[in-house]
């Protein structure tokens, strides 16, 4: 009797935990809470495995977060061949296939769902079309190369939203970690602050928040050309999506200052915004009564009083989607954002056109292709002056664990060599040193070149970005050796000079 009572009890106390664990999970689903609804809904399934609506929505969960979308293809797939699956799983499942990139699966889902569609009958005939085009932009990949920017810049909460200066000396960006100011929300994030890091050409420093941080929400959503002013998005009790101008001032951000009325509505949501080199003409983004959708990319022009004036339209780039995030590159003509509403890889794409700023004209939009675009959320991305680097925020495998910050290699513009002339000199009188030879030596200590001085000219050699050892001989002087680092910031620097000099 009593290994019976004990037996009983058990399984009693296993079902409580499991209605408890579940209830638990499910209120946090509505609040959002994604990350810590998936613990949950986990501790259930291990007491019923195969329990649909547990199963429905932890592929929810998945799909509404950043750390494994793809992750969602398996608990929707248990939940379809249960008996009780939720009609919309198929629609789900089309999206979860995305992630992983197959888009056959992706398509066969939503046509099987609108064989007997629920409510996103509308939505699945769209991603149908979406993902036809997906297919072809993943097939046909960029030549990019991604370098994560390491633990001293990403953490294990979302990093996102990367802004450069065009030299490279400042990357501002937008973090969701918990060393702010801020409480955890009630999505399970805290609210968001800017970083700003810095790049010498080999390494990134520290990253540190910037002053104008509170503990109300905080992002950077653009910065002007040199990285002297950065647009921030603040959302407080008393407001929410105005944007601000800070400006550098001792390699910080202290002071934020609200863009004069025109652009900000206190009726409505500003989300980001860029600036002309000459600081005479605006993009910003907003959700205004007349535009196409929902938010819309607007520009407006600085009045010889210095006010803005009315903000017009961009109608040749919205849609009934979302357009946001405009950026204008370096040259002054090319025009980044990103939209829900030109097709794509899914969800937001970046996209680029090219402004004529004389009659206001704007190209077709064009997607940048993958893997600069992915099957997430890509909104931003900041080039760097030549455009053989830029700055994106991806969730990729060599990640910590959320959206992480990168540097890109455009490898269709590689980098030339860095070009050095070097004067080899006597350390006592100064004089040239004629009959000087100059072996030069990789990481691996092996030999990539031998540089001979030739009638009294300096030695011109050419490196590519790395670090050198580098042996000087020349008769009657001892031998030296040189550490050398050439970063790629040598490679756009021109001619550069060097003198050694040697000892006796």
């Amino acid at each position: 009797m009593k290994a019976l009572f004990v037996i009983l009890f058990s399984v009693i106390s296993l079902s409580l935990v499991a209605q408890l664990d579940y209830r638990l999970a499910y209120d946090l689903f509505k609040q959002t809470n994604y990350l810590d609804a998936t613990k949950e809904f986990k501790k259930h399934l291990k007491v019923d495995p195969k329990d649909p609506k547990a199963l429905y929505h932890i592929g929810l969960c998945y799909l509404y977060t950043n750390v494994d979308k793809a992750a969602a293809v398996s608990y929707l797939k248990k939940c379809i061949d249960t008996e009780k699956a939720d009609k919309e799983c198929l629609f789900y499942l089309g999206q979860a296939y995305s992630h992983q990139y197959n888009y056959d699966l992706a398509i066969q889902s939503l046509e099987e769902y609108l064989k007997s569609p629920g409510k996103n009958m509308d939505d699945a005939s769209k991603l149908i079309e979406q993902y036809k085009g997906a297919k072809e932009l993943y097939d046909s990949p960029k030549d990019v190369a991604f370098h994560n920017l390491g633990d001293k810049v990403n953490s294990s909460f979302p990093d996102y939203g990367a802004f450069c200066s065009k030299d490279e000396d400042y990357i501002v960006f937008t973090t969701r970690r918990d060393e702010g100011k801020g409480v955890k929300e009630f999505d399970g994030y805290y609210p968001s602050d800017i970083m700003i890091t810095k790049y010498d050409g080999f390494n990134f420093m520290s990253s540190k928040a910037v002053k104008i941080n509170s503990a109300y929400d905080e992002s950077v959503v653009g910065i002007h050309e040199d990285g002297s002013t950065i647009f921030v998005y603040y959302d407080n009790i008393t407001e929410a999506g105005e944007i601000y101008v800070s400006e550098l001032a001792s390699g910080n951000y202290s002071k934020k200052k609200k863009i004069p009325e025109g652009v900000n509505d206190p009726k409505t949501i500003e989300t980001s915004a860029s600036q002309s080199a000459d600081e005479q003409t605006l993009f910003f983004a907003s959700n205004r009564e007349g535009g196409k959708g929902g938010l819309d990319l607007y520009m407006t022009r600085k009045l010889p009083n210095g006010n803005w004036a009315q903000p017009q339209n961009i109608d040749a780039l919205n849609t009934t989607g979302h357009e946001d995030f405009p950026k204008l590159g370096a040259d002054g003509t090319t025009l980044y954002f990103c939209s829900t509403g030109h097709g794509g890889l899914g969800g937001y794409d970046i996209f680029k056109c090219t402004w004529n700023p004389e009659n206001n004209t704007f190209s077709k939009p064009e997607n940048i292709g993958y893997p600069l675009n992915t099957s997430y959320d890509d909104k931003v991305i900041c080039y760097t002056a030549d455009e053989s680097h830029a700055y994106v925020s991806q969730v990729r495998p060599e990640g910590h664990g959320d959206f992480d910050i990168y540097r890109v290699t455009i490898n269709q513009q590689a980098l030339n060599p860095a070009i050095y002339l070097v004067d080899l000199r006597d350390a006592v009188s100064n004089d040239k040193v004629s009959e000087g030879v100059i072996y030069v030596y990789d990481e691996n200590e092996e030999v990539i070149g031998e540089f001979i001085q030739n009638e009294d000219k300096p030695i011109a050699i050419t490196l590519d970005p790395g670090k050198y050892t580098i042996e000087i001989e020349a008769p009657g002087y001892q031998l030296k050796v040189v550490n050398m680092k050439v970063s790629d910031f040598d490679t756009s620097a021109g001619i550069i000079n060097k003198v050694y000099k040697l000892d006796k």
